[in-house]
């Protein structure tokens, strides 16, 4: 049944993208901001996607074979921010539902459906796409 609902994404016509890698992940937050407060966003609402942004392109680091990549665009009415890695997701709800305090891990996923209007996946063996969309000011 997840199968029927993880299906590839359809390509944007434009946007702005970066490669990164431990080297560089600082610029993944700054091209999101930038492209976000061209938009209008500003104050916490900014500090909320750099937020998100952030934890997804440390997931790459950790989680995704050590680099990937941010494409941001604007598409109905909403940033849309993406990074994609050569990981792979096999819990459909991860960052969905609460962790146990206990449990050792990463929060990032849960961080960054906390603060994003949405979030979509699609993941397959080898390669990982997370999709996080802010609606606009």
């Amino acid at each position: 049944m997840v199968d029927g609902h993880n299906r590839p994404f359809g390509e944007p016509e434009r946007f702005a993208a970066l490669r990164f890698d431990r080297t560089n992940l600082s610029a993944v937050r700054g091209l999101a901001a930038r492209e976000a407060a061209a938009l209008g966003f500003q104050g916490d609402r900014l500090d909320d996607i750099r937020l998100a942004v952030a934890e997804l392109g440390a997931n790459s680091l950790d989680h995704g074979g050590g680099s990937g990549v941010l494409r941001v665009w604007a598409a109905d009415d909403r940033l849309v921010c993406e990074v994609s890695d050569a990981g792979h997701i096999t819990d459909p709800l991860v960052g969905r539902r609460p962790v146990d305090p206990r449990d050792a891990g990463s929060r990032g996923l849960l961080i960054v459906n906390l603060l994003s209007d949405l979030v979509r996946v699609h993941s397959r063996v080898g390669a990982t796409t997370v999709r996080v969309y802010f609606d606009l000011p």
